[in-house]
């Protein structure tokens, strides 16, 4: 298989074909050639790596065992150039695009384990090419000479792949980390506000999707009592809760301050009474716990069922407005219009 370390399926799909147009083109270039001067077996050798080199442009989506054939079809030419000579004894000077091609196409261990066993290969040709009878070197110099060269390309290109995947692995893992950080809250690790508003543009989120707007009750009486060191746990406190009582399909975020924002998938509206109901039953039974601090903290949802053809800033107005209600009623509650005769699916 093509094993690039950070390289996309498209960058590979690109690559190989840009390797298939060149490797296409220059064969059948050099059959005709080759025929005009009368190595007639290298030409039609040439015609055929020709016609696998096109084989991409041809057969869709079997990318992976294409490139290892047109690999080994070059590695076969590879050979063949070896002991015939190739076209006026030059046929050796093309070993050297063999390496960057193999490590792009295998990998660092798998293509430098290919190499060897084709430098192995071309080395015993090399040694017979006098007993095959097709072409004899005129001298041992040339031979020696080409494959100390091509050894030397093999470990340079060898040393170029590996510190290229060790700092694409770097790049990608801080590009990841750059990623987190942007999407999530850095205290709370739950989905920042500007993530949270990305992911309900997906289509689960649309008509039938349940808001649930919630805030910390009496938080500034916390932060004043306490230090907003605690406050910060107690934030901490409430992400926990909320993941235990939600599902990975759900958008469980920190919207602002002291505010979250859970949203449910189309279809679950029960279930999303349900969470709220969950979330308020696990706040009284389990208390918040700081050092020498223990005490109850509670919080007020606002709950909206999504309409067709709503936006969520009108959806999220309405949450907030059965949030303000809840509060005003006494905190420690779901305000919610549910409809009780809605069915979720199985």
């Amino acid at each position: 298989m093509i094993d690039t370390v950070n390289a996309s399926d498209k960058d590979k799909a690109r690559f190989l074909r840009v390797f298939a147009f060149i490797g296409s083109i220059t064969s059948f270039l050099m059959a005709i050639t080759s025929y005009q001067d009368g190595y007639h077996a290298l030409s039609y050798l040439l015609i055929i790596g020709g016609f696998v080199f096109a084989s991409p442009f041809v057969i869709k989506n079997r990318d992976e065992t294409i490139a290892i054939l047109m690999l080994y079809a070059l590695y076969s030419m590879m050979c063949f150039l070896i002991v015939s000579g190739g076209s006026n004894g030059t046929g050796p000077l093309w070993l050297f695009i063999v390496s960057p091609v193999t490590f792009f196409i295998r990998g660092l261990k798998r293509g430098a384990f290919d190499l060897i066993l084709l430098a192995i290969i071309i080395s015993v040709l090399f040694y017979f090419t006098d007993q095959f009878g097709y072409y004899s070197y005129p001298s041992y110099y040339f031979p020696t000479r080409v494959m100390l060269c091509f050894s030397i390309l093999c470990i340079l290109a060898g040393f170029y792949e590996y510190y290229r995947n060790k700092y694409s692995l770097q790049l990608m893992e801080q590009l990841k980390l750059n990623q987190k950080l942007a999407r999530t809250d850095a205290m709370t690790e739950l989905a920042n506000r500007r993530y949270a508003t990305e992911c309900l543009q997906d289509k689960r989120f649309g008509e039938g999707a349940v808001f649930l707007l919630m805030d910390v009750d009496n938080f500034k009486q916390i932060n004043d009592t306490y230090g907003h060191q605690v406050g910060d746990e107690v934030l901490i406190f409430f992400a926990d809760v909320f993941k235990n009582v939600c599902t990975e399909d759900d958008i469980i975020s920190r919207w602002g301050g002291e505010e979250f924002l859970i949203v449910i998938p189309t279809g679950y509206e029960l279930r999303a009474r349900k969470v709220a109901e969950k979330i308020h039953k696990k706040l009284a039974a389990k208390p918040f716990t700081s050092g020498q601090h223990l005490f109850h903290v509670t919080l007020s949802i606002g709950l909206y069922v999504r309409v067709a053809d709503e936006s969520m800033d009108h959806c999220l107005n309405i949450a907030d407005k059965r949030l303000y209600r809840a509060k005003s009623q006494g905190k420690n509650q779901t305000v919610a219009e549910v409809d009780l005769a809605k069915h979720e699916p199985a």
